[in-house]
């Protein structure tokens, strides 16, 4: 079982992240600061907070869950709109709170800050990956009867037989099945219980409520996910358990 490093904790990262974003913009305000009154003196810092939360929903809630699995064009579309939003919304507090006229730099600093936060995110991304261990899946693959067999299901009112060995992982579709198999992908009506009852046991692996995944397949393992070359599979909060206990790790 892989140790936990105290970065595995999102809590940790982003107190780490903000308290260095507000120590930064401390010392360049260290003399400034002293000419400014009441709620001025803390308004850059709250913005701060607030700047550094939006960073966090663009690159946990956007970015990682419409771009990286696909959904480009959506994720685009609530990017712009928000940004947009976001930049009106800055624009009129500072013209009618702070009688700030040239809100220009600010709003710049706003899409500058942002594409920042996604560099930094995606440089952690790219480093932990490339930290990782690899499965030691040899314990997993000893099952050569089950792995020459087939999985049968109904595709567009044809049955299908496909090899267990081509299924890299499982989607659920709320009443459908999406089967990954490289190249090919079958949708079929079925549930994931049903599923995870016709496959063998510790090839495939049940990790979340719409995630099955083929050991035999799996590049990389984190504390919360399997990796299937470039796909990332999030492992639910309620099977991590199952998970460890399926893998023989220790809990």
């Amino acid at each position: 079982m892989q140790r936990t490093h105290l970065l595995d904790y999102a809590i940790v990262r982003n107190g780490l992240g903000l308290g260095a974003l507000l120590v930064a913009h401390y010392l360049s305000d260290w003399y400034a600061i002293d000419h400014r009154e009441g709620f001025l003196k803390v308004s850059p810092y709250l913005y701060l907070v607030l700047l550094y939360g939006w960073i966090v929903f663009h690159n946990r809630i956007l970015f990682e869950r419409l771009f990286l699995r696909g959904k480009k064009m959506l994720y685009a579309g609530w990017l712009l709109l928000l940004m947009a939003l976001g930049s009106f919304n800055m624009n009129f507090v500072l013209h009618t709170e702070f009688n700030i006229t040239r809100s220009l730099p600010f709003l710049v600093n706003f899409w500058v800050y942002t594409v920042t936060g996604l560099g930094v995110f995606m440089l952690y991304r790219f480093l932990r990956q490339s930290n990782h261990k690899t499965i030691d899946l040899a314990p997993l693959v000893e099952e050569p009867d089950n792995e020459s067999g087939h999985f049968s299901c109904i595709v567009d009112g044809v049955r299908q037989a496909i090899p267990y060995r081509d299924i890299q992982f499982i989607e659920s579709l709320e009443n459908y099945l999406k089967i990954n198999a490289g190249r090919k992908v079958y949708v079929t009506r079925l549930t994931m219980k049903e599923a995870e009852e016709r496959l063998p046991k510790r090839q495939f692996i049940r990790i979340s409520r719409s995630s099955i995944v083929h050991m035999v397949w799996v590049s990389k393992r984190e504390p919360d996910a399997f990796w299937i070359g470039s796909k990332e599979l999030r492992i639910g909060r309620v099977y991590k358990r199952y998970v460890s206990e399926q893998l023989g790790e220790p809990n």
